[in-house]
């Protein structure tokens, strides 16, 4: 039976063009469905999901409290009218939250750095003294490295904690780990590894692709495999980009599940037709 799909994004990137190319390959009609144009009546559904097998959700882009709300409703309502939904809104509001994904990995038993998410600037100067005095702050929604700030003196971390409490924002720290100058980011679907790469940095603690880090396709070691699988779980995840550290000691961190994970520089590196594997992951689960 032929399949119509719905990909939920902010735009026509590259990710989504990419994904229309893997969808037509396969013969099914997709749509996109900007997440700023969406709305809602007494049956839940907007019109771009009307007759939709599934949706594909490609970004979660920034707005208000009652736009972002609005959105994930119409994805709840979405998988309650029996619409597969990929990833699932649980999954999507659990990763884009930081400290939720970090907090539930601990309890979980995943190794993941000292965490504080707080929001005073007594708290944060506490958190800072007992973390060992060299921490990252964090954006508690944010991708691609930015926004992040490391900060090893007490003065600076003042600063930085007034600031944020001046503007009314959380104050989401973690101890830094000390690394080799690469990270691995570890992408999974479905409860398996399809691809992994490292990605290396000569000038900044931060090798996100996105500010300059260079990638190296790389078959992950089997404990961070393990780990990477297991977070995603953990986070009801079927498609996820899982990273990791390894500090001095050979011990592995998981940092970020991201629930919308780009592929970009990862298809490049490793050569791999991630789109396609995508969606035929989403349309197998789908039958």
């Amino acid at each position: 039976m032929k399949q119509r799909w719905v990909i939920a994004a902010s735009n026509r990137g590259w990710h989504v063009r990419d994904l229309e190319r893997a969808f037509a390959k396969r013969g099914v009609t997709c749509d996109v469905a900007p997440f700023s144009a969406l709305a809602g009546g007494l049956n839940g559904l907007d019109r771009a999901f009307d007759g939709a097998d599934g949706i594909l959700v490609r970004t979660i882009p920034a707005g208000t409290l009652e736009q972002v709300v609005l959105r994930m409703d119409l994805l709840h309502l979405a998988t309650e009218q029996g619409i597969s939904v990929t990833n699932s809104p649980r999954a999507l509001e659990g990763c884009v939250d930081k400290f939720l994904t970090t907090a539930r990995l601990g309890r979980a038993g995943i190794p993941v750095p000292a965490t504080v998410a707080c929001q005073t600037s007594a708290r944060a100067l506490e958190a800072f003294d007992q973390m060992g005095g060299d921490i990252v702050f964090k954006p508690l929604f944010g991708s691609e490295g930015r926004g992040m700030v490391r900060v090893t003196d007490r003065e600076t971390a003042w600063r930085v904690a007034t600031t944020l409490e001046r503007l009314g924002a959380v104050a989401y720290m973690q101890a830094f780990v000390r690394h080799p100058g690469w990270d691995l980011r570890v992408f999974t679907l479905g409860g398996r590894v399809l691809a992994a790469m490292t990605r290396h940095s000569k000038t900044d603690w931060r090798t996100n692709v996105a500010l300059g880090g260079e990638a190296k396709t790389t078959v992950p070691p089997a404990e961070a495999s393990e780990l990477a699988l297991r977070s995603a779980s953990v986070m009801g995840a079927e498609v996820a980009g899982v990273d990791l550290l390894v500090d001095s000691t050979g011990k592995w961190w998981v940092i970020e599940v991201n629930a919308v994970p780009g592929w970009r520089g990862l298809s490049e590196t490793t050569e791999k037709d991630i789109a396609l594997a995508l969606v035929d992951h989403v349309m197998g689960a789908r039958l």
